[in-house]
């Protein structure tokens, strides 16, 4: 493509430097909180983000312009006019709404908005909050608790919202950005696993599959995949979940409660004439909290098993 000078005096070959010039002139006065350092540092970090992770070039713009509604004076027209329905569409799925609003107003409106998002509003906001997690944690490292006194709300609110960023993130489904996300915030925030050998298969389909054909706890079942477990380096950790899972410690029980409710809510039917769903559930309880899963992961990794017809 040619180069082109529009009307605003931009001049460049792609969207995603027109939009890095877009965003830099924008947010030109801008710092980020309690630094000197240039805020366009923050929205070329998203853009760089989505681009490694092979984001279209719509999605790496509206990245790289995700605060320019929210934080400058620039219209929506400008953004339509300019980058295109399709950017505009992100960067305004990704903007809060009413300044006027509590925090906690609007990251909850944002919560549930990010549940019904398409996926392209969910990668810029993801990525978006992964720059922002990772700053957070070096922060921590050189300047320790003192971190959170620069934000609005202090520790324990940060926790909700980044928290209930994974679920509401994940909610309709996951993508790689996200498994990057959830490591960062359990970094920050989060218990550690009880073995950090067993973060090489939280994320792996193919032992989550496997785990789900030994649901029901059959003996026989879990005997006969054990070579594929032991080669998966899972083998301690799938027995350390059927053996809490059947009968399933007391300990797990609220957990349990929480997880069949929330299954129920998103439509799964359980038939409670038999001792199988409470089975099935007390598995999926402990695999949870074995691996620091959110109910959505359990919902997504249910619907397949579901669909494989091993449930």
């Amino acid at each position: 493509m040619a180069d082109v000078e529009d009307k605003h005096g931009l001049s460049c070959n792609s969207l995603i430097e027109k939009a890095i010039e877009f965003a830099a002139y924008a947010h030109r006065n801008q710092k980020r909180k309690g630094t000197e350092i240039p805020y366009i540092s923050h929205p070329y970090a998203v853009g760089m983000i989505l681009l490694k992770a092979g984001c279209k070039e719509e999605v790496v713009a509206a990245g790289i312009l995700h605060d320019t509604l929210e934080d400058t004076e620039t219209t929506d027209e400008q953004l339509l006019e300019l980058f295109g329905s399709v950017v505009l569409e992100i960067v305004l799925g990704c903007s809060e709404p009413d300044k006027g609003a509590t925090w906690e107003e609007r990251k909850q409106h944002m919560l549930e908005a990010l549940k019904t998002s398409n996926l392209a509003i969910r990668q810029v906001s993801c990525a978006d909050k992964l720059h922002n997690i990772r700053s957070i944690r070096r922060d921590l490292e050189q300047y320790g608790e003192e971190t959170w006194r620069r934000f609005k709300r202090g520790r324990e609110s940060q926790e909700w919202y980044y928290t209930g960023l994974i679920e509401s993130l994940g909610y309709a489904s996951r993508f790689p950005l996200l498994d990057e996300l959830q490591d960062e915030i359990e970094q920050v925030f989060g218990a550690p696993l009880a073995k950090p050998e067993w973060s090489k298969v939280r994320y792996s389909q193919k032992f989550i599959d496997l785990a789900f054909e030994t649901a029901y706890g059959n003996l026989s079942d879990i005997e006969e995949r054990q070579p594929k477990f032991v080669k998966l380096g899972a083998w301690d950790l799938i027995q350390h979940i059927h053996e809490r899972a059947y009968p399933l410690y007391p300990e797990y029980q609220d957990d349990f409660d929480r997880l069949i409710t929330y299954l129920q809510e998103r439509g799964i039917e359980f038939e409670f004439n038999s001792e199988g769903p409470a089975i099935l559930v007390g598995f999926c309880t402990v695999l949870m909290r074995a691996l620091n899963m959110y109910p959505h992961e359990v919902f997504h990794h249910f619907k397949r098993g579901m669909k494989r017809g091993i449930l």
